[in-house]
């Protein structure tokens, strides 16, 4: 992760180094407009972004939330994946869409708008939203901005700067390219309050000029998704709104098999998972998992998802507190929910806090000194969390879990600390 100091010095970084795979375009335009659902007469900003694959036949796939009460974008994301093509996708942020009573209805007709002025067929056009729930979205002043999004192409930058909400600062992420043999992978992401797994509640696009057919790439991604976004948690709440888009316009020429679009894809998806936790409300410490010896990944990631969601190991490590006794107490509560029948054998398990054990053989290993080296480390890692424009890089609160037992593969799962700003943001988010 590299540093950055200045707002525009980030930007400016976005704008030389991000690689665009060959065949995509990226367009951006603003409205504003009066909310009926709010009292008075305030005027609201939204974002229009537009993603477009040149490819005729472009290969796509959608992950979606999990959530039971999806918003309309999600319902026509999952009717129009069917056919396996996609050529765009209409972004619009402040507002998501979601149970509002012509939701659906409006999702369609601003999607067929953006069809018809890019002269696609309809059926492979999204239109996602994101922001306030339960607003209805503007659609007359959507649909008069439509027709003149062509006027205004935009920098993958400036797509991700437009899609964010409470982000504090655009998420861009790339492999391949010039020095590299072999096609390009870029994503963007918005994200930072009501990320939690199944699926991790966030827009994430994918956009890669690689040859992939279309169950490859939603057989690909749904591993990569899993390492990654479904490996973290800013706050344990599930939008109902979020999803991940991967289209492969092929414009390389370059046919990748599996294990080579896998290693394309993976380091993309990491460093934006990484970015969305650093980047969440309020976050001023990154905390890290790792869970070795545990016999079940699946399992492994719940009891990790388990401690970075507990929000007495949150604020303790928001307060630069090492206390030992809260983290135990989160695993050995998440083992009680996820393991009743007793697989995991605990008596051999060892805790590590910032690279010092803390427990061994069933026993603390603390004294004054450790305390204070721990305070102190957990200090060093704090980010500021008011500021805006650009990532700050302190590192990681890790915290490492060792049953020792005959797995070899370790588990990571990264979450945030819960501070007094996480609360002041979601407080204050529509007044």
């Amino acid at each position: 992760m590299l540093s950055f100091t200045e707002e525009q010095d980030y930007l400016d970084y976005l704008d030389r180094q991000a690689r665009v795979p060959r065949g995509f375009r990226f367009y951006r335009r603003s409205i504003t407009f009066n909310a009926a659902e709010r009292p008075g007469d305030e005027a609201y900003r939204m974002n229009l972004s537009y993603l477009h694959s040149d490819a005729v036949e472009t290969p796509a796939a959608v992950m979606t939330t999990t959530n039971r009460f999806p918003g309309a974008p999600v319902i026509l994301a999952r009717e129009r994946i069917a056919a396996g093509h996609l050529r765009g996708v209409l972004v619009n942020n402040k507002v998501a869409n979601v149970g509002a009573e012509t939701g659906l209805a409006d999702a369609r007709r601003l999607a067929d708008c953006t069809a018809h002025t890019f002269a696609v067929p309809e059926r492979q056009i999204l239109s996602v939203s994101t922001g306030v729930i339960g607003w209805r979205l503007p659609v007359n002043e959507m649909e008069s901005a439509i027709p003149r999004l062509p006027d205004s192409p935009c920098s993958p930058r400036e797509f991700s700067q437009a899609i964010m909400t409470t982000d504090r600062y655009p998420k861009l992420a790339w492999s391949g390219g010039p020095g590299e043999p072999g096609p390009v992978m870029l994503g963007a992401a918005k994200g930072a309050g009501m990320v939690e797994p199944n699926l991790a509640t966030m827009l994430v696009f994918f956009l890669t000029d690689a040859v992939v057919p279309p169950v490859l790439l939603d057989r690909v991604q749904r591993r990569v998704v899993n390492r990654s976004f479904n490996a973290l948690s800013v706050d344990g709440d599930q939008s109902t709104s979020d999803m991940v888009v991967a289209m492969a316009g092929g414009a390389s020429g370059v046919e990748l098999n599996e294990r080579d679009l896998e290693t394309l894809w993976q380091p993309v998806a990491d460093a934006l998972a990484l970015e969305i936790v650093r980047n969440g409300e309020g976050t001023s410490h990154v905390i890290e998992v790792i869970i070795r010896g545990c016999p079940d990944a699946s399992l492994a990631r719940k009891l990790g998802r388990h401690v970075v969601d507990s929000p007495l190991v949150k604020t303790a490590i928001s307060g630069n507190d090492p206390n030992v006794g809260r983290i135990l107490g989160a695993l050995g509560d998440g083992l009680s929910r996820f393991d009743p029948e007793g697989r995991i054998d605990t008596s051999r398990l060892t805790i590590a806090l910032a690279e010092r054990v803390v427990y061994r053989d069933g026993s603390f290993v603390l004294n004054q000194e450790s305390e204070r080296i721990l305070a102190g480390t957990f200090q060093a890692a704090a980010m500021d969390p008011v500021l805006k424009g650009y990532p700050q890089d302190r590192g990681t609160v890790p915290i490492i879990f060792d049953f020792r037992g005959e797995a070899r593969e370790s588990v990571r799962v990264l979450g945030s600390d819960l501070s007094h700003e996480y609360i002041r943001v979601n407080a204050d988010y529509r007044t």
